[in-house]
């Protein structure tokens, strides 16, 4: 599976009730193109809420809520060490400038509205992410002592001044279509909108800076 995701950055809409968050286009510039771009802007420690929804009704499939990522930078090589990473797997993203990659993991507790318990569930998940431009990342599986450890996921994809293309993108047989929203220096939010023969859902994950 791979596709390439180019994300769409509208900074017209909000990212949240709260409209003061929006930015003109010059700050958005200063802050995305010229600093210089994606790794700057995404570096760092956020909070984030998710809202999982069925695209039919609108009805809910589950949320996160206080989660927390953190983009940041790994020497890959060291990092497998550590882990006893196995040697049989194969790096299909992997870049050897360690200056130009940000290792991604979010974590929090996910509650499923049609569970059976209403009870948190823990989850992580880990990307790696190889700035191969100013406004381009690969984006790879990070799963040590799994088959699928760096095996390429999809490209990230912004113009210089922060403003991408809408981009639809086929998996098999499930359309995935990827928007970002940047919103301030400190807020973005990401969607996917899957709609396949058994796959139709759209989640929404909303960004916050976490303040030092």
């Amino acid at each position: 599976m791979w596709s390439r995701v180019t994300f769409n950055m509208n900074i017209y809409q909000d990212c949240s009730e709260n409209s003061k968050n929006i930015v003109s286009m010059a700050s958005i510039v200063k802050r995305i193109g010229k600093h210089p771009s994606l790794q700057t802007y995404l570096q760092g420690r956020w909070v984030f809420n998710r809202t999982m929804l069925h695209t039919d009704n609108g009805s809910s499939l589950g949320s996160v809520s206080n989660a927390t990522a953190i983009f940041a930078p790994v020497n890959v090589n060291e990092k497998e060490q550590e882990q006893e990473e196995d040697s049989s797997s194969t790096s299909t993203a992997a870049s050897t400038d360690t200056d130009q990659q940000l290792l991604y993991r979010e974590e929090g507790n996910v509650i499923f509205t049609q569970s059976s318990t209403s009870h948190p569930l823990p989850f992580y998940r880990e990307y790696l992410y190889t700035f191969i431009s100013s406004t381009e990342a690969d984006v790879a599986f990070w799963r040590p002592n799994n088959e699928d450890h760096l095996k390429f996921f999809h490209t990230l994809s912004v113009t210089e001044e922060g403003v991408g293309e809408t981009s639809e993108h086929l998996c098999i047989d499930d359309l995935y279509v990827a928007t970002i929203q940047v919103c301030s220096d400190s807020v973005f939010s990401a969607t996917w909108v899957v709609d396949g023969p058994s796959k139709k859902y759209t989640i929404k994950t909303e960004f916050t800076r976490e303040k030092m």
